[in-house]
C-alpha cells in the first residue's frame, strides 16, 4: 500500500444519479428527508439540514450512476491532482455553490470529481434528541414526542461500489486521495471480497468507511453503484423515516438493523429506478492510527441484529459514459 498520496481528501460531498423523471425523484427524496436546494429543467439539487449547499445531484436522462464528489482542503490540492495523469485541468464549477474542480475516472469507469472553494448555506444543523440511557439522564421533566415526518438528513456519508478488484481499487484511491482500509472481508488471506475504506485525517476521527469496494463477482462481473448512504440525526430519525417511507409506499430494501463492520444502525430503501439509498446513525469513528481489520468471508456477519441481507441487495447501477 502506498504511503504517499497526491492529496488527502477530507469528505464526500454528493453523488450524481440520472433518472428520466425529476418530479418523481424529487418526491422520493423529500420523503427520504431532503429538501430542494435548486432545480432547472435538467438537474435537481437536494440538501439536508447541515451546512452543505446540497447532498444529492440528479440529472434528467436514462437511469444510471453519473459519479460522485470528494472535497479537499485547498486549491493547491486541486492543482496537484490536475497535474497528475488522468485528471482534467482545474475548471470553474457551474453548480449553484460555485468553486473549482478537477475530474477523472477510476479503474472501473466511475466519474470522480474533486472540489474546492464551494460555498455553504447558513443552516445551523439539527441537534439529536436528548435521551435517558443507563445512568445518563439528559431529559428531565420533558416528554419525548417524535412527530410523524421524514428523517432529518445531516450529510452524505458514504458510497459503495461494485468493482472488478477491491484490492486494486484501494491502491488506486489511496495513491490519489489518501483513503485507507478500515476492514477487509477476505475470501482467502490476501484476497479481499470487500474492503471498507475511510479518509485519512490524521489524528482527527472520521467515519469507519467513506467508501466500500465490493467485488463485482457477486454481480456477474458488472461494476458500478452498489448503494448510497446519508447520516441522519439520531435513531428516532431512522425509525420515523422508515415509517414515513412505508406510508408513502416506497420500496423497502433492508433494515432496520445494526451493522457489524462500521456499527451503524441502518435502513435501506430503493428510489423508483432501483438506486439504493441508506439512512444510518451511530457509526464508528476512527483516526488514522487504527489498523485495518481482517475477517474471513465465512464468518463476516452483515449485521449484529436485524433482518438478514436480502439477495437483491447491492445490484449494480452501471456508470454513465
Amino acid at each position: 500500500m502506498a504511503t504517499q498520496s497526491i492529496v488527502k481528501v477530507s469528505e464526500l460531498l454528493y453523488p450524481r444519479l440520472t433518472v428520466p423523471d425529476l418530479d418523481a425523484m424529487e418526491a422520493f427524496l423529500m420523503d427520504f428527508g431532503m429538501v430542494r436546494a435548486a432545480r432547472d429543467a435538467d438537474t435537481l439539487y437536494m440538501r439536508g439540514t447541515g451546512a452543505a449547499a446540497y447532498v444529492h445531484v440528479v440529472h434528467k436522462g436514462a437511469t444510471g450512476f453519473a459519479g460522485f464528489a470528494f472535497g479537499v482542503a485547498s486549491r493547491n490540492d486541486l492543482d496537484r491532482l490536475a497535474a497528475s495523469e488522468g485528471f482534467s485541468a482545474v475548471e470553474p464549477r457551474t453548480e449553484p455553490d460555485g468553486g473549482w474542480r478537477t475530474t477523472t475516472r477510476d479503474l472501473d469507469g466511475n466519474f470522480v470529481e474533486v472540489v474546492f472553494g464551494h460555498v455553504f448555506n447558513d443552516a445551523k444543523g439539527v441537534a439529536p434528541r436528548r435521551l435517558n440511557i443507563g445512568d445518563r439522564f439528559e431529559r428531565i421533566g420533558e416528554l419525548q414526542r417524535v412527530p410523524p415526518r421524514p428523517s432529518r438528513i445531516k450529510r452524505f456519508g458514504h458510497i459503495a461500489l461494485n468493482v472488478a478488484s477491491p484490492a486494486e481499487a484501494l491502491v488506486w484511491y489511496n495513491a490519489r486521495f489518501g483513503l485507507i482500509a478500515s476492514d477487509r472481508v477476505n475470501i482467502a488471506p490476501g484476497m479481499p471480497a470487500a474492503i471498507f475504506v475511510r479518509c485519512n485525517r490524521g489524528v482527527v476521527p472520521t467515519d469507519h468507511h467513506t467508501m466500500l469496494f465490493a467485488s463485482s463477482m457477486a454481480t456477474a462481473g458488472v461494476s458500478g453503484l452498489n448503494h448510497l448512504s446519508w447520516e441522519v440525526c439520531d435513531i428516532d430519525d431512522v425509525h420515523a423515516g422508515n415509517a414515513h417511507l412505508a406510508a408513502k409506499r416506497h420500496a423497502h430494501e433492508w433494515g432496520i438493523g445494526r451493522h457489524l463492520l462500521g456499527s451503524q444502525i441502518f435502513d435501506y430503501w430503493r428510489d423508483p429506478w432501483g438506486h439504493i439509498h441508506e439512512h444510518w446513525t451511530d457509526g464508528d469513528q476512527l483516526d488514522a492510527s487504527i489498523p485495518a481489520g481482517d475477517h474471513p468471508i465465512s464468518g463476516a456477519q452483515a449485521n449484529q441484529w436485524g433482518p438478514d441481507m436480502p439477495p437483491s441487495f447491492g445490484r449494480t447501477i452501471a456508470p454513465t459514459n
